[in-house]
């Protein structure tokens, strides 16, 4: 790895398609599997991978879901206008990365199976300022997607929920795609269905 990478953790959603049927009006974000919440559990791998600090972004649901997490050792910064997009807190999670960081990983909060050697392989894949790394499993990409600092202020032109989407398509030439060998961690949860079906398909031998 070249250089130091921030983890931002994107959890401001409101995650209207995903309602647990047990405990209405719950975020998805505080949705338990194998029994801990989903953001307790992508912030713990971020914190047990190489990442140079986390950093969790809020929005809805901003207390209880910072409260889930205070005893982690993290930094939480909270977007007051995440009804606007995933860009909005995409930006206001890069704008906390320390100006001395190389580069700032992505991730989202609905990815159970993203674990710290996950993680850490892609840190090995980052190579500087110039860097962008993409997992991918049998040619399809998801995330964290990480970008090196050189890339940062093409943030600012981002609005509306597709995130990183649009740049991703416009840098195409400067991606650098690591190879998984299960899908698991690029699978995420946007029903309570999904995250069963997940849990169910973990648990087989």
């Amino acid at each position: 790895m070249t250089g130091s990478v921030c983890g931002v953790v994107l959890a401001a959603g409101l995650s209207t398609r995903f309602e647990a049927k047990a405990d209405p009006g719950k975020p998805k974000q505080l949705y338990r599997i194998e029994g801990e919440t989903l953001v307790r559990r992508v912030c713990r791998a971020a914190l047990a991978s190489r990442l140079a600090e986390v950093i969790l972004v809020t929005g809805h649901a901003h207390r209880r879901i910072a409260a889930e997490v205070a005893d982690l050792d993290l930094r939480v910064v909270h977007n007051p206008r995440y009804e606007d997009g995933q860009s909005g807190s995409v930006r206001r999670g890069l704008a906390a990365v320390p100006a001395d960081a190389d580069g700032a990983m992505f991730l989202a909060v609905d990815q159970p199976g993203l674990d710290t050697a996950v993680i850490d392989r892609l840190l090995n894949a980052f190579r500087g300022p110039a860097s962008i790394v993409v997992p991918t499993f049998r040619g399809r990409r998801g995330a964290p997607v990480t970008f090196g600092r050189l890339w940062f202020p093409r943030f600012e032109s981002l609005r509306g929920d597709h995130g990183a989407r649009p740049l991703l398509a416009s840098l195409a030439e400067h991606i650098q795609e690591v190879k998984l060998d299960s899908p698991a961690p690029l699978d995420d949860v946007d029903t309570e269905a999904d995250a069963r079906a997940w849990t169910r398909e973990a648990a087989r031998p």
